[in-house]
């Protein structure tokens, strides 16, 4: 596909998305779903869409990236460990909802609970942080 660009300069509006939405890693423009880096022409796009306002584009992208992660949501479980991905659309959501609030001048909303979650020896469900 010609015209295929990824540039992260801090100092311009497509640096500062990136920066806000996490989107910083040139290396992942080929891969699929939402880990899939987004190019310059579409942050354009969604700093158009969105009256050059950095943090609404910025929540925009990760509202595309919840709605792929969506689509690929599941849950895999091996032995003791479980990766739960249904949790990573929310995740963006909440990431978009917090910078919607931002844009508007409201409180940032709390980062979302951890994704991964491994059974205690009891059989119940902890967090990473309970490791």
């Amino acid at each position: 596909m010609a015209g295929i660009s990824f540039t992260y300069e801090i100092t311009t509006p497509t640096g500062q998305v990136r920066f806000y939405a996490g989107d910083t890693n040139g290396a992942n423009l080929n891969l699929s779903g939402g880990d899939r880096t987004r190019t310059d022409a579409e942050i354009a796009f969604l700093l158009t869409q969105n009256g050059n306002d950095v943090r609404a584009a910025a929540a925009e992208l990760l509202e595309s990236k919840a709605t792929e992660y969506a689509q690929a949501a599941a849950v895999n479980t091996q032995g003791y460990l479980r990766q739960d991905l249904t949790a990573r659309s929310g995740q963006c959501l909440n990431s978009a909802k917090a910078l919607r609030a931002n844009v508007s001048g409201g409180p940032l909303v709390a980062a979302p609970t951890p994704v991964f979650v491994m059974p205690a020896p009891d059989g119940t469900l902890g967090t990473m942080e309970d490791w």
